[in-house]
């Protein structure tokens, strides 16, 4: 029997985690995805190896005890859009699947399980933040929505609807391919999955953060509505820090899909411990979108900035927010979600961080910090428990990067995301003919 350290739900989130792995690389699509699983190759077993001449995979012994005895069985899959002619250069999309003969869930039973894994964003993706994240201001059908094709429409009343975002997001999820030298080889999730055959009473469940928290409890929706998953005797989500998807019959048809604990399970005491629940940090921006009254908190998240234009910059970065929120018609809601308490910090472990902002900068590392590391812990000094893991898993061995990828450094990604944030709220206001100065 499975019984690591990590309960459950922890070793869920844990494999959000290790897919978002892919977002700290630079290369091109074949590159991206054989170091995503060189890195799956740490933490699971049977993961099919890069190097032809090698064995596939068993975990390393530091991290069975923690996350318990898993498997690749679907996967990884990364996706490197092309934009105006031109690869992004990053892993857009990334997705596997993982298997376990025996998880011992709290409050419930012990039985197998599959966990569908979805990245969230790559902060370094202009593709990501743009095509996927703030695409809000059109909506499209979800009764009607096909993933092989679909034009957004205008909103109607009593009609669930997701983000053209969102609806992007499930698109490329459900069009990538297990690559040759990965785990069920030349199959699509959706293939994957219909074509399964578990053992009796096994559970599968969807998991994600960022991006990931939305698009997971979509693909779950979508994949359970299409009879997809019916080999599975329990469809589970555990989605973490996401953006809202849809509006609110939207969320009320999820929540009506997936109750909040499957039947004869007992609820647990802890705060992150809730199934079928979107768990959110209270001081993290990005769940914060796109329901209106959060949204309206997003400038003064960390506290009012004493600096003119850092607070000039964040309240037209909300106003733009609530602006392209609005012309969608509709009225986003989260699904059942549950708030985790945050604290801020006053360092990201290298570099001070100035409470309140005093340089976008200052804002943006708060926000990594909230977003990422307040879930998984964060292991610099003082080091902080996590919301959901008490500290981060460990990292691969560095020796393990793939010739031609890059790693990506905390520092770059959060100069990065600066630099694409101003950039894109100064592209707004030109558009609006409203003159913006410099930061």
């Amino acid at each position: 029997m499975n019984n690591p350290t990590l309960d459950a739900y922890q070793q869920v989130f844990a494999m959000a985690c290790i897919v978002g792995r892919a977002a700290g690389y630079h290369g091109p699509e074949t590159l991206l995805q054989q170091q995503l699983q060189q890195d799956l190759s740490f933490y699971l077993s049977g993961v099919p190896p890069v190097d032809p001449i090698k064995s596939a995979s068993t975990a390393d012994p530091l991290v069975t005890p923690v996350l318990g005895n898993w498997k690749l069985v679907w996967g990884p899959a990364v996706l490197e859009e092309v934009i105006n002619g031109v690869p992004t250069g990053v892993a857009d999309n990334s997705l596997f699947v993982a298997q376990c003969d025996a998880v011992a869930f709290p409050g419930g039973t012990v039985m197998p399980a599959y966990v569908v894994a979805v990245a969230g964003t790559n902060p370094d993706s202009l593709y990501d933040w743009g095509d996927e994240d703030f695409s809000v201001s059109t909506v499209v059908n979800w009764n009607t929505y096909d993933p092989s094709g679909f034009t957004p429409s205008p909103y109607v009343e009593g009609t669930p609807f997701i983000s053209k975002g969102t609806a992007t997001g499930i698109q490329n999820l459900l069009g990538m391919i297990s690559p040759d030298a990965a785990a069920a080889p030349g199959t699509s999730l959706e293939q994957f999955l219909t074509g399964a055959k578990p053992q009796p009473d096994t559970a599968v469940i969807f998991c994600g953060h960022s991006l990931g928290g939305a698009l997971s409890p979509t693909l779950a929706l979508y994949l359970k509505q299409k009879n997809d998953l019916d080999a599975f005797a329990l469809t589970l989500v555990y989605p973490t820090a996401g953006p809202t998807p849809g509006e609110a019959n939207f969320s009320e048809l999820f929540n009506t899909t997936f109750p909040a604990l499957p039947s004869g399970w007992e609820p647990q005491p802890l705060p992150y411990q809730s199934w079928n629940t979107m768990h959110w940090n209270s001081i993290d921006v990005v769940p914060h979108a796109w329901d209106t009254t959060d949204l309206e908190k997003v400038a003064t998240l960390f506290g009012k900035s004493p600096h003119f234009w850092t607070n000039f910059f964040l309240d037209r970065l909300q106003k733009i927010a609530l602006n392209d929120a609005a012309k969608s018609g509709a009225s986003y809601t989260r699904i059942r979600n549950s708030s985790l308490t945050g604290t801020l910090q006053y360092s990201d472990g290298k570099n001070a961080i100035n409470v309140p902002p005093l340089k976008m900068k200052d804002y943006i590392s708060q926000l990594f910090v909230q977003h990422v590391d307040l879930y998984r812990g964060v292991s610099f000094d003082p080091a902080v428990p996590g919301l959901i893991l008490s500290r981060p898993l460990p990292p691969p061995p560095a020796s393990d990067l793939i010739p031609g990828i890059r790693e990506v450094t905390r520092d770059e990604l959060v100069e990065t995301t600066c630099a694409q944030i101003i950039s894109w709220i100064a592209s707004r206001a030109l558009a609006a003919a409203e003159p913006l100065a410099k930061v």
